[in-house]
């Protein structure tokens, strides 16, 4: 980062230093002044989370759709404090924040000497995931995007740090991933797996959520290359700053399984956990941007 940069971080990591210091029903209390804010005054994105909540759930009636817009946005501003409140959490703390359902999934991998790829969505809140390295056997190592702005790019490499995981970022993933699979103990690499690719990355189509979706690949890819058992988990918020893991058995043996069948099982499970609780999953991103240019 620059001079320019490192000052704007200094400021912001004070005024989060200050936030997380406060109680947490407070700190609670102040998302909801975020979500008056972000819903009625600057109206983030509003039109793009309808037109998207609109074509996922076509039978819906308009008041339910609106309905879910608004618990969206709160949902929204709740992980905007989590998140100011991961930055200083102690990895002691953590454990106390996650109810983690059939943890002997993960042990009896382990015990396998399988290393694993745990493929989440934009779902409840993601950050907490890296929480699990401090639960379960495995060394944890998550793959990220880089973000434009430096300075958030630095304070969420610093949240996934601190809860317990090694950021790799996406662009050296392959070349880490390869050295970590040389290590003795068994990893987990950690995955949000549903971004919509570029046009002119390799994907596949499917319909998820209704609609005609281009999905990455690079999940599967890894799981096929490296021999990595593959797990999905839902991270469903139980109260706001506590999460439950609820991890589904994709598949022991990558490359006993189909092409595409590793991704579009995960979408499907992705789908099924949308489907539940609907206001969890990241209505304000433009998913199907791409939409109507499918490519073979």
């Amino acid at each position: 980062m620059n001079i320019k940069n490192k000052i704007q971080y200094f400021f912001i990591i004070a005024a989060f230093h200050f936030l997380a210091s406060l109680p947490l029903f407070l700190l609670f209390l102040i998302s909801e002044v975020i979500t008056f804010f972000v819903y009625y005054v600057i109206r983030y994105r509003r039109e793009v989370v309808l037109n998207n909540l609109i074509n996922s759930f076509p039978d819906l009636e308009l008041s339910k759709i609106h309905r879910i817009s608004r618990k969206y946005y709160r949902h929204l501003s709740v992980m905007i404090v989590e998140n100011i409140y991961l930055r200083f959490i102690s990895k002691k703390n953590i454990r106390k924040r996650l109810i983690f359902k059939n943890k002997e999934l993960f042990d009896q991998l382990y015990e396998s000497k399988k290393n694993v790829i745990i493929m989440m969505g934009h779902f409840g809140n993601w950050e907490f995931a890296g929480g699990l390295s401090n639960l379960i056997p495995y060394k944890g190592a998550a793959v990220y995007k880089k973000l434009s702005s430096p300075v958030f790019d630095k304070i969420y490499f610093d949240i996934r740090t601190r809860v317990g995981v090694q950021p790799i970022e996406m662009k050296e993933s392959f070349r880490q991933i390869y050295n970590l699979n040389k290590q003795k103990d068994p990893f987990a690499l950690f995955m949000v797996a549903d971004q919509a690719p570029m046009k002119n990355e390799t994907h596949h189509w499917m319909q998820f959520l209704n609609q005609e979706t281009g999905v990455f690949l690079g999940s599967e890819k890894l799981a096929k290359k490296f021999d990595m058992a593959v797990v999905y988990i839902e991270l469903l918020r139980y109260k706001k700053g506590i999460y439950k893991v609820i991890p589904t058995l994709i598949t022991e043996n990558p490359n006993e399984t189909a092409d595409f069948e590793i991704t579009e099982k995960y979408f499907h499970l992705l789908e099924e956990s949308i489907n539940r609780s609907p206001r969890y999953w990241t209505w304000s991103h433009r998913r199907w941007k791409n939409k109507g240019s499918k490519m073979s």
